[in-house]
């Protein structure tokens, strides 16, 4: 034996009965979608901390002032050999020019990490949207 709803209660009753469900689906569904995005926010959260923690670098000044004492230089200066000077020279420029490349390598990788981060956060928006 098979009763519809509408015969124990009248239409109006079964319509506003549907609305509360209906309404009940809907808040149930927003709880959820707010939970994963409470989740997903943790989850930056955390991968940006992990990111800033691992680049102490970006901090430092480039190129500032050294910090370290400078030795003081001789009182009367011997006359220094040429070659010694030129050789000299060379080594601090290759020193420098190592220097330079190592601040670009990790100028580069700052920059991939920062790239990738972006990529990941609009790939997890565009999830979102394709959901709705």
């Amino acid at each position: 034996m098979h009763f519809r709803y509408e015969e124990f209660m009248g239409p109006r009753e079964a319509v506003a009965d549907e609305i509360v469900v209906a309404s009940l689906v809907v808040a149930v569904i927003a709880i959820a979608f707010t939970a994963l995005n409470w989740l997903e926010s943790r989850k930056a959260r955390r991968l940006l901390e992990t990111m800033v923690k691992s680049l102490p670098f970006i901090t430092k000044r480039r190129r500032g002032p050294s910090k370290k004492p400078k030795a003081s230089a001789p009182a009367v200066p011997a006359a220094p050999d040429p070659v010694k000077v030129v050789a000299e020279e060379r080594r601090r420029l290759r020193l420098e020019l190592e220097k330079e490349k190592l601040q670009w390598r990790q100028n580069k990788d700052i920059a991939k990490a920062i790239g990738w981060f972006l990529d990941r956060m609009s790939e997890d928006g565009e999830d979102e949207d394709d959901d709705n």
